[in-house]
């Protein structure tokens, strides 16, 4: 989808409604937003006809005193910011000028900004990465959505619109089912739809294997995670822990700004500007230049992810929403961990006898009290340094600052982009993010069983 002239078209005035709806004392911006999703229904038995879908919408938002006011509409077009700056303006005892407005009606398109012969064409890539995925699928069953979604967004503020850009991503989550057993699966991908759906097939590969009915024996156990693997690692333990809207008290990482938590040399840091990666974007959603951010430097926590409406802290860019229709806040975009100089092997090695974990389905964390979770769905056991036997699902549960004191101080030279890390959801908020890091060893997590 390309970025629609309509949402630009009627600028000038647009920022001019924006400036003077507000006063002195408050801040704010506009926020237009474009989705279009293309979805397939997939099983073992192939795909679905997609799906359509388009929706388009309007924000206005006004800050003051820390409340935040927050108008919106349907459609992306001039008459619906006038009304939502209308409205806003109404509840916040404003009062915006309106001049007349004699703008035009966009143009339509009877089959979207794409036409039928470029959806036929995802089809049949798709059915492709099926096909070379599942090439004999007996024994299984999936239950599988996999989407296309395209996403165009501007923010207006009282001195300019600003193109946030639009964004592709190819999304795949449900469940696989063989021989009584099921596992969930994600998978997500901003790569052009070719490459991404070669991704797929991949990623689906490696989640129909047979996995054994044997789960790990519980409690304390040292955990060599795979490159991919160690993203959602990375994502749940100092991600969020360092996201500025932990609460009064903060983070359990945000309250030791300055201290050593991690091995020297361990950089982590979030940087929206990784196009390759599923969480980018240039201008965040209130409007602030996307910046990098070293979250943990040596080892060293020396970043917070802030958005306009984290107090002391000014934005960095990482305001985000899920919608037009919720509020943004302080969020992560594509975590990045530095390369070591191990290999894999080596990690096992030091490893002895443990768990290498081969893909994670999901995670939590409290960021105030320090605990975290992550639901492995598929892992091998490690014994004397060797990967051994598959395992069944199971959760790996831990305190972030006892987890980052016992990662190896040596830890991958291979920086891979993550496969399973899928969009996050924080308090019912989903936004795409991504994370590249290399493979590495932490000692003492906690095996448990899976909950079913």
């Amino acid at each position: 989808m390309k970025e629609s002239a309509d949402l630009m078209r009627d600028a000038a005035d647009a920022v001019k409604l924006v400036a003077g709806l507000l006063r002195r004392g408050e801040s704010g911006e506009a926020f237009r937003e474009r989705t279009r999703t293309e979805t397939w229904t997939a099983s073992e038995t192939g795909l679905l006809a997609p799906a359509l879908a388009e929706e388009s919408g309007t924000a206005v938002r006004i800050r003051r005193e820390g409340s935040l006011l927050l108008v919106a509409r349907s459609g992306a077009g001039p008459e619906a910011l006038r009304d939502a700056v209308r409205e806003a303006g109404r509840r916040a005892g404003n009062t915006p000028f309106f001049k007349a407005h004699r703008g035009t009606p966009p143009p339509a398109h009877p089959h979207g900004p794409e036409g039928p012969d470029e959806e036929e064409g995802h089809t049949a890539a798709l059915a492709g990465a099926f096909a070379r995925a599942l090439p004999d699928p007996r024994g299984l069953s999936l239950s599988l959505e996999v989407a296309r979604v395209v996403t165009e967004r501007t923010v207006i503020t009282p001195r300019a619109l600003l193109r946030c850009g639009v964004r592709t991503r190819l999304v795949a989550s449900g469940t696989i089912r063989r021989a009584g057993s099921e596992r969930p699966f994600s998978f997500q991908s901003a790569r052009p739809f070719g490459e991404a759906a070669d991704a797929l097939a991949a990623a689906l590969r490696e989640a129909t294997r047979p996995v054994s009915g044997l789960p790990p024996a519980t409690g304390p156990v040292d955990v060599v995670f795979s490159a991919s693997a160690a993203s959602a690692f990375w994502h749940e333990v100092v991600g969020h822990a360092l996201e500025a809207d932990a609460g009064d008290r903060g983070s359990v990482l945000s309250r030791v700004k300055g201290a050593a938590v991690g091995p020297a040399g361990l950089d982590v840091f979030d940087d929206p500007g990784r196009a390759d990666l599923p969480g980018a974007y240039g201008v965040d959603d209130e409007g602030t230049l996307a910046r990098v951010v070293p979250l943990l430097s040596g080892g060293v926590v020396t970043g917070l992810l802030s958005d306009r409406r984290s107090g002391a802290v000014d934005s960095n860019g990482h305001g985000r929403t899920s919608s037009f229709r919720r509020p943004p806040r302080a969020r992560m975009a594509n975590l990045v961990a530095c390369a070591g100089d191990a290999s894999l092997d080596e990690l096992l090695d030091r490893c002895g006898d443990g768990i290498y974990v081969r893909d994670v389905a999901g995670g939590s964390a409290d960021p105030e009290s320090g605990r975290f979770g992550l639901l492995v769905s598929a892992a091998d056991g490690v014994r004397r340094g060797r990967r051994g036997s598959p395992l069944a699902p199971f959760a790996l549960t831990g305190e972030i600052l006892a987890a980052l004191a016992s990662v190896e101080s040596v830890w991958g030279r291979e920086v891979l982009s993550a496969t399973g890390l899928s969009v996050c959801i924080k308090e019912g908020d989903a936004v795409p993010v991504g994370g590249s890091a290399p493979a590495l060893l932490v000692r003492g997590l906690v095996a448990r069983a899976a909950r079913r």
